[in-house]
């Protein structure tokens, strides 16, 4: 059963496919419900088609909360989801909007480097117009708060919010026809941002590619129909449909472009 199960996803899932199995066999075995770290879209699905198998619910925040990045609630049978149980917080940055703008980046990059916090401690970061809201652990809510007092040099505020004041982005999608002789992972990405395919290999050798949120550095890489692709400093992308093939052979996609995360 196991080997089955490892057999329809790739070899860079298997730490996180093994992480899930604990997970799930502990919540049937406990009765107890537990709530992951925030996961990607990839993960979320691994999660709830690997729940499948048990007698286990499997809920994920982005489900009630419109995000990317959500928190994952595996439960006995017999739960009735309580959302307070997703143990999520939204947390509003206030700063000085009339002189300045703060980026996705700036605030991603004080996070990371400067909080020295976690990536999985905290999900999407949503900035429209002149505002900025963060999803965190609720556990950790008070200690973004308390710790968080400025933004590239910017002074800044923390503050809970309620979750009926979500931003909502406007996401406008970008598609684009290509042309690719196949749809190996080197090939994609050097159609999609126009590049050689020299430029393409050394940035998937470089580890600047991914694939479903995973550095993939293997050019020969099979790409599928919804698998994401990011390559840092051009953007991400998504294989939405094959058009057949060109009068030269040539595989004819539609590819969406998205805004980077």
């Amino acid at each position: 059963m196991m080997k089955d199960l490892y057999q329809h996803f790739s070899q860079e899932d298997r730490e996180f496919i093994d992480r899930s199995l604990e997970l799930l066999q502990r919540v049937q075995d406990t009765y107890a419900f537990e709530t992951t770290p925030f996961l990607n879209p990839h993960q979320v699905s691994i999660l709830k088609n690997i729940g499948k198998q048990y007698d286990v619910q499997v809920f994920a925040s982005s489900d009630y909360f419109p995000s990317e990045l959500a928190r994952v609630l595996v439960a006995p049978s017999y739960y009735q989801l309580n959302m307070d149980d997703f143990e999520l917080s939204l947390l509003e940055i206030s700063y000085a909007s009339k002189f300045y703008k703060i980026s996705h980046s700036q605030i991603m990059g004080t996070l990371l480097n400067h909080l020295g916090i976690e990536r999985r401690t905290f999900g999407d970061i949503l900035v429209v117009g002149d505002r900025a809201q963060l999803f965190v652990d609720k556990r950790l809510a008070q200690y973004f708060i308390d710790h968080v007092s400025k933004i590239a040099k910017m002074p800044v505020k923390l503050k809970e919010v309620s979750f009926a004041e979500l931003l909502k982005e406007q996401k406008q999608a970008v598609t684009r026809e290509i042309l690719a002789s196949s749809l190996r992972l080197d090939k994609l990405v050097a159609s999609t941002f126009k590049l050689s395919r020299n430029q393409a290999a050394q940035l998937i050798s470089g580890k600047h590619v991914k694939m479903n949120y995973a550095v993939n550095d293997n050019p020969s890489q099979q790409v599928g129909l919804e698998d994401l692709i990011s390559v840092r400093r051009f953007g991400r992308f998504k294989v939405l449909r094959e058009n057949g093939l060109s009068k030269n052979g040539k595989h004819k996609l539609t590819v969406e472009l998205l805004a980077s995360k």
